[in-house]
């Protein structure tokens, strides 16, 4: 099976966004007022039955946003071994402990860039790129919402709390005011952060008296303030040649540092902010971020030269280098974020790796947690192996196993992927580099040029594949090609084969049918006819486990079932509950369920054969969801454009 997406189509965010007592009765309310008015106009049968469900079993949330010559913000719990770091829209926390544990807080309307935890643990505050900073409950089931503040018009690049966790300091890109510190629960400001002539990369609040708060700059700079309320103390504007990316002061704020663009790391007394000492120099490239140890006697730096080293701060020496990619590092290895968290020393890749770093062995992390930074637009599973894989927007995909992700390595497709299809022993994907591609758990292991850009993929167990493209479609036998059809006068956009592997479906475009094509022989297609009824394009088309009846989603929002030897509708008409086009179907293993996702970021559990009853998963992904599939009778996996896998549980 393979579902087609639109990741540009735009939904109106939900209005709700902050989860508890208060979203279960918005939610209800809607439901209600959405059966009550399909009801008046007859849509809604009086025995029909909608089960809302409102959490999920697990989510796994995405991979940290990075961008190639820029810094990256990785944050901590002050007490317990998480991390927390901005993807997407979204903010993460990851248990380090188990880094399958992940909780993801979706109240922003714009792509997050920093989020710290309150000194006490209780608290977040996060900033976007909008300017906005807001400030909730970490502690609280609910995540209430303390305070949402437009800082500046501009970019939030970083942020620090005081010791107190009463008090925020936010800096960025604000067009003339690029910095500013505020009270936690009413936003009024406390003095002026000035000084600065370029945007501020970075912040730190000095976590002892006297207080102090260093920051750095693209003007080349380091500021430093006293206060509250804070006044302008102290210009280091003649050490560093180049942006200064990080600065951060030690646990006891004896001393702080800062480390730029020009592979400069400088060390200064934490009350004056005077320069102490200049690190020699080791980084071959430009120095993204520094953490201090929990007690203050070493610096975690890493470098674009792909590197992370250990220094020990007394005698200004590198104790550990740690590299990464081997022989032959990639530009994806550049490491742009560190952190220390407890006995956990994590560093970022470039490419949205989180490192767990090995003193005993700096080649070689303990652990790589993987997984997307990006929509995932394409997913596949298959039962008898527990296997599911993913892909997403940036040609990334993954292989999951016990809810961890491993990217395929190999030759690796180089543009968004449009479908993915899984068996016992093969993974098929397709991209939009116009490629086919084969794996196995772990890497790619052929590849087949399309000559046409792809927007679906089937796979049999026996190694039967069909791929559907812009022009027609094309099967192919154990990786190689050995049959397209003419270019249609239609445009496919979805593609699914039976599982006795003598019928294709081909969903279209213009004329918004289903095209049925007869297998000859495993090597060639005859169209043998096709199903008309559909109010919009095709979006997605799926068999059930035996073959006899077809699902299938289109851009009016409805969900259909066919009977694929009589071409008559089993169900029409009556799974309209969408709001936006159907982005995926799936049938359960049983064949008695089918489960839609949909771009308004709800999910449906419909039952076969008792048509009206239904359930709903809503507000399942920000910004909707792309693809749906069973694990088991019991348990669903969603993706969406949010990057997160969902794992739900059915059995209730």
């Amino acid at each position: 099976m393979a579902t087609s997406s639109n990741p540009t189509e735009k939904v109106p965010p939900p209005a709700l966004k902050v989860r508890g007592r208060s979203h279960v009765f918005n939610v209800l309310t809607r439901q209600l007022q959405r059966a009550l008015s399909l009801s008046l106009c007859g849509a809604v049968e009086a025995d029909a039955a909608v089960v809302l469900l409102l959490s999920t079993q697990a989510t796994v949330g995405p991979s940290p946003t990075t961008n190639r010559g820029a810094p990256s913000v990785l944050g901590v719990h002050p007490k317990e071994p998480k991390l927390i770091y901005c993807s997407g829209k979204l903010v993460v926390v990851r248990n380090l402990e188990d880094p399958t544990d992940t909780f993801v807080y979706k109240g922003h309307n714009e792509p997050t860039t920093v989020a710290k935890f309150s000194p006490n643990g209780y608290w977040v505050a996060s900033g976007d790129v909008s300017g906005k900073v807001r400030v909730w409950s970490y502690d609280n089931p609910e995540h209430t919402l303390k305070l949402e503040l437009p800082v500046f018009a501009g970019e939030i690049k970083d942020l620090t709390w005081d010791p107190d966790s009463k008090r925020i300091v936010a800096v960025g890109d604000g067009r003339g005011l690029m910095a500013r510190v505020f009270m936690w629960d009413t936003g009024n400001s406390i003095g002026e952060i000035v000084g600065h002539q370029k945007r501020i990369l970075s912040v730190d609040y000095r976590q002892t008296r006297p207080f102090r708060i260093m920051t750095a700059s693209e003007d080349f700079n380091v500021c430093v303030f006293e206060g509250p309320p804070f006044k302008f103390k102290q210009n280091n504007n003649n050490l560093h040649s180049n942006f200064v990316n990080c600065v951060r002061f030690s646990p006891d704020g004896e001393f702080a540092v800062s480390v730029g663009s020009d592979k400069l790391m400088c060390l200064y007394d934490g009350k004056s902010g005077e320069l102490v000492d200049k690190f020699p120099a080791a980084h071959q490239a430009s120095i993204y971020s520094v953490c201090w140890s929990p007690d203050g006697s070493q610096l975690l730096t890493s470098s674009a030269d792909k590197t992370v080293l250990l220094w020990d701060v007394a005698s200004r020496s590198v104790v550990t280098k740690f590299t990464f990619g081997g022989a032959k590092p990639q530009v994806k290895d550049m490491q742009v974020a560190v952190v220390w968290c407890q006995n956990h020393l994590i560093s970022l890749s470039l490419s949205g790796d989180l490192n767990f770093l090995d003193l005993e062995n700096p080649s070689q992390p303990k652990q790589i947690v993987q997984g997307h930074q990006v929509s995932i637009l394409s997913l596949a599973t298959e039962q008898t192996q527990n296997r599911l894989v993913t892909g997403s927007y940036d040609g990334v995909v993954c292989s999951w196993t016990s809810k961890a992700a491993t990217a395929l390595a190999g030759s690796h497709h180089t543009a968004k992927i449009t479908g993915i299809a899984a068996t016992s022993n093969q993974i098929a994907s397709s991209g939009w580099d116009d490629q086919l591609r084969y794996a196995n758990d772990s890497e790619y292991t052929a590849a087949t040029a399309l000559n046409a850009q792809p927007n679906g993929v089937d796979l049999t167990e026996s190694g039967l594949a069909v791929v559907s493209t812009n022009k027609g479609v094309k099967l192919l036998r154990d990786q190689k090609l050995v049959f397209e059809t003419p270019e249609f006068s239609w445009t496919p956009t979805c593609v699914a084969i039976s599982p006795s592997e003598d019928v294709v479906a081909v969903g279209s475009q213009e004329d918004m049918k289903i095209h049925l094509f007869d297998v000859v022989n495993g090597s060639s297609l005859v169209e043998s006819g096709e199903i008309a009824g559909h109010l919009g394009a095709l979006t997605c088309v799926s068999f059930s486990p035996d073959g006899s009846l077809l699902a299938a989603g289109d851009t009016y929002r409805e969900v259909r079932v066919w009977d694929v030897a009589s071409r008559s509708a089993k169900v029409q008409g009556m799974w309209v509950f969408h709001s936006t086009r159907v982005t995926s179907v799936a049938w359960a293993p049983s064949g008695n369920f089918i489960a839609s996702g949909s771009l308004d970021e709800r999910i449906y559990i419909w039952d076969v054969n008792s048509p009206m009853k239904k359930r709903l998963f809503d507000f399942s992904h920000k910004d909707g969801v792309t693809g749906v599939s069973f694990v088991s009778e019991t348990e669903l996996v969603s993706v969406g454009n949010d990057a997160c896998v969902n794992f739900w549980d059915l059995s209730a």
